[in-house]
């Protein structure tokens, strides 16, 4: 098969598109049995992880199927009107989300252990600064999110934590986007963010861990994909 590698963001929706794609130009066929993941990774550019996301939505939706031992079976067209591709789209970036809320809590619960005990004077007021901003539009708004929780990270004095933010700033940037879809949302997590700011200021890390979990369970509200 011709490589068609995946270069760009959004990769879960891209792998959906590839497999439509091969099997619009006859590559693949309905009952077909799909290529080992490996092979896969390799002709879509991608990581086994994100092959495996896909996968699992497109199972939900009937569109595979996966026997034990015996490998994953193509049973539907993608584009057939009943299964409306949008949709798994959607489906597809909400459990990318929801797995990066995972990776981000426990992380960042976490990590109130060590902000307590490294944050100085400059990350504190850096910290209220961003809070406390009178300057805010739509894309600022989503702004503050996103630097309140990197502020957080560059306080704990850990650089792996820093980079890991940085890495994942593309799927950061879609939850900050559903969250923050009205002013009522970006007020409830401003009030969040200051509960957790005020529970580091006292140096409380249990205080600061349970105010940390409450906003993230707040986020999933927020974003209705629980």
């Amino acid at each position: 098969m011709e490589n068609q590698k995946i270069k760009h963001v959004r990769l879960y929706e891209k792998v959906i598109t590839s497999i439509e794609k091969q099997f619009q130009e006859g590559k693949l066929n309905l009952g077909d049995k799909l290529a080992p993941e490996r092979e896969l990774a390799v002709l879509f550019g991608v990581s086994r992880g994100t092959l495996r996301d896909a996968f699992r939505v497109l199972e939900s939706h009937g569109v595979i199927e996966t026997k034990p031992g015996g490998g994953r079976y193509l049973r539907k067209n993608l584009k057939e009107e009943a299964l409306k591709g949008e949709s798994i789209i959607e489906d597809l970036k909400n459990v990318a989300i929801l797995d990066l809320l995972e990776a981000r809590e426990i992380l960042e619960v976490g990590l109130m252990e060590l902000v307590c005990k490294r944050v100085n004077e400059e990350d504190v007021n850096r910290i209220e600064k961003l809070i406390n901003t009178s300057k805010r539009n739509e894309l600022e708004e989503k702004d503050i999110d996103y630097y309140f929780h990197h502020a957080l990270a560059e306080a704990s004095k850990n650089i792996v934590v820093i980079k890991y933010i940085n890495l994942n700033l593309e799927l950061i940037n879609q939850t900050r986007k559903k969250n923050f879809s009205n002013k009522s949302n970006f007020n409830e997590a401003q009030k969040e963010h200051i509960d957790i700011l005020e529970a580091i200021k006292s140096r409380d890390s249990s205080l600061a861990k349970e105010k940390m979990r409450l906003h993230f369970s707040n986020i999933r509200k927020r974003l209705n994909i629980n």
